[in-house]
């Protein structure tokens, strides 16, 4: 909620139109040793690879630019982690080299998307 009260953004619950069930959550974050706003998601894994997070990724890219009025989105995702990589490229973001966060011991790789 703090950061909701400070930015007017944060994580969001991902519900199924087609029953109101809670499948995930998608967020923009002002995460800790990055720059700029980190778009963030995660599905329970019965609903993975139904395309659910395209749609909910995609959908918070696109009020970011446009509503939240950012001019830069970040994104990280572990190395292993394939289809998160794929679908970063998919929504437009580039991959921009590897990242250590504070207080972690594995790199990530860093996306990014300028407006």
């Amino acid at each position: 909620m703090p950061q909701f009260e400070r930015l007017g953004y944060g994580n969001y619950t991902v519900i199924r139109k087609l029953d109101g069930k809670k499948i995930g959550c998608c967020g923009l974050f002002d995460r800790e040793g990055l720059e700029g706003i980190d778009i963030g998601f995660a599905l329970l894994p019965i609903f993975e690879k139904q395309g659910y997070a395209f749609e909910c990724v995609n959908k918070l890219k696109e009020a970011a630019f446009q509503h939240f009025r950012l001019s830069k989105l970040s994104a990280i995702t572990d190395k292993n982690n394939l289809a998160s990589q794929y679908l970063l490229q998919k929504i437009g973001l580039s991959f921009v080299g590897n990242t250590k966060l504070p207080h972690k011991m594995e790199e990530v790789l860093l996306y990014q998307l300028l407006s």
